[in-house]
């Protein structure tokens, strides 16, 4: 699995290939694909098999440089995106159940 803050392609071993799986923004359409499996809301899971070293050309090196581009960039968004969200109000609440829980303990004592 190779990966920055999220994996942007892992490879499997098999007995006659290797599977290959890079997550993409995009659904590609290319007669190396295998298959496309969506793995979340943003991103397809493209699953390529690989036979021979002299398979890994042109498109497929196109594809993990834009997965790794695209890890780099989800990251640096999401790391922005929490930093300044608001709570929300279930976790408003369930911080103040927690001092409430707290307060009670400490008057006990």
């Amino acid at each position: 699995m190779f990966s920055r803050t999220s994996c942007y392609f892992f490879v499997r071993p098999k007995r006659t290939f290797l599977e290959v799986c890079v997550f993409l923004g995009r659904a590609l359409k290319a007669p190396r694909v295998r298959r496309i499996v969506p793995a979340s809301k943003s991103k397809f899971a493209h699953l390529i098999q690989i036979r021979h070293r002299d398979e890994v050309e042109a498109p497929v090196t196109a594809w993990l440089r834009e997965a790794y581009e695209l890890s780099d960039v989800r990251a640096s968004t999401v790391g922005r995106a929490r930093a300044t969200s608001k709570p929300t109000s279930r976790q408003r609440k369930t911080t103040a159940a927690r001092r409430t829980l707290a307060a009670g303990k400490l008057k006990r004592r």
